[in-house]
This record gives C-alpha cells, structure tokens and sequence, in this order.
C-alpha cells in the first residue's frame, strides 16, 4: 500500500517567513485571509505554525497565549488532529471536531452586490479611531472578559476597520470588517447587553457592509455561533446564507 509524504510541521519565525509561505487551499471559507491572519498573529506575539507534505503547505495553526486560544487551517483531519495537541486544554476552531461537545459555529455568507439600499440607521455609527481603542478594549472585556489590547493596534487600518456606537460615557456597541481581495469578513460584533435589540448590532452590521463594498469586495463571509440567535437572525435578515460550519474544540 503507498504511503503519502509525512507531514512536517514547523513554527513560522516572522512575517517575512509567513509571506513566503506556499499557501494553497486550506479553507473552504476563509483561504483570502489565511496570509493576513497569520500576519496579525505574528504581530501581536502569537504563534504560527505551517505543516507541509512535500512542498506544499497542507495546514497553518494560529494560536494567540494572552487569549488562550488558536485557529486550525486544514482540509487534511489527520493534520487537524496533530494540531490539537500543541496547546492542551485550550479553545481551537477548526474544520474538524474534536474533544467532546464542541460548539458549533454556522459559516454565513453574503452578496454585497444584493445588499437592499436605503438602510435607515437608527444610531450614529462612526469609524473607530486611535483614541477609542481604550474605551474598545473596555468594551470587549466587559462583554467577553479576555482580550489582548494589541489587537487593536492601530485601530485603522487600509485592509481593516472597526466601527462603534456611543451610549451615554461608554461604547454601546462595535464591530470589525476585513478585506482580502474581493472578499470581506465581518467579525467581533460586540454590544453591551442593556444595548441589545435597539438597532445597534443591525446599524453596525450595515456601516461594515458599505465600507467593504466601497473598498472592493463583493462577498461577505462571517461565523456565528449557534448559541447565538441574535446574530443568527441578524445575518438572515440581510440575506446572507448559511453554508458551513467550523467547530469550537477544547485541545486534548
């Protein structure tokens, strides 16, 4: 029986190193991000790992300590699984399950080109700015208890915005879009709880929209857990459509 090449799996050292990577298909969601993804891991002091069967790159995993969590990038289970082990008893998304009970998290995706015109907003919705990013970084360790500050440095970005709401003496609610290419991911929609069901997520999922449409893409993609109803029923609403899923694992 032939036997395929092993798998070598080697820690990317910097960014100059992780753009010279062979990327290939790892994602059947995700693969125009998979070079800034990495790149922004590396930046805020995370690690970055690549395994290769030959000459090809066959899976990346991210992994960020201060947060303690990591991304698996692979359409091969086998390297899933050998991933897994790097950081025991940590939370990794992957293509793959793994552990018990992982959480589920639904892939939506979105036509920009089809996007309804005319969205009255409720809220005023600005862009997030450098003298935001410590009353951001409260917010989302108010609602989400662990994050690095790092990430929001700088807070603008050409290929990455965020975008707030006010209430009152604190941010009622943000969110971030990513642009690669044609593509754009929305991602970390955070509002505060006594902010919910005002109009503020739906006002800020729109604000993300415009921006990546102006900046050239014309698909959307963002992951949403199924625990999640809120932003379940946010993304339907503006017609994006479920087509996958990834799985929220806890490392063996």
């Amino acid at each position: 029986m032939p036997i395929g090449p092993v798998p070598v799996i080697e820690r990317v050292p910097d960014a100059r190193s992780a753009r010279a990577l062979p990327l290939g298909h790892l994602s059947e969601f995700f693969d125009p991000f998979l070079l800034p993804f990495a790149l922004d891991t590396l930046r805020v002091g995370g690690e970055v790992w690549d395994s290769r069967a030959g000459d090809a790159v066959d899976g990346l995993f991210l992994y960020l300590d201060s947060e303690g969590f990591g991304s698996i990038f692979t359409r091969d289970p086998a390297v899933a699984q050998a991933f897994s082990t790097f950081h025991p008893g940590r939370s990794i998304y992957s293509d793959f399950p793994f552990g018990s009970a992982p959480e589920v998290y639904g892939v939506y995706e979105g036509d920009l080109a089809s996007e309804p015109p005319g969205h009255r907003f409720r809220h005023a919705v600005r862009l997030a700015l450098g003298p935001d990013r410590e009353a951001v970084v409260r917010l989302m360790r108010d609602v989400h208890e662990v994050v690095d500050p790092r990430w929001f440095e700088p807070m603008v970005r050409e290929d990455e915005v965020g975008f707030v709401v006010e209430g009152g003496n604190e941010l009622a609610g943000a969110g971030w879009v990513s642009v690669a290419s044609d593509h754009a991911r929305l991602h970390s929609l955070t509002v505060r709880s006594r902010y919910r069901r005002t109009g503020v997520a739906t006002d800020l999922w729109h604000a993300r929209a415009a921006w990546a449409a102006q900046a050239g893409a014309r698909r959307l993609v963002t992951e949403i857990s199924d625990l999640n109803s809120g932003s379940r029923a946010l993304a339907e609403a503006q017609g994006m459509r479920r087509v996958g899923q990834i799985y929220r694992c806890v490392g063996p």
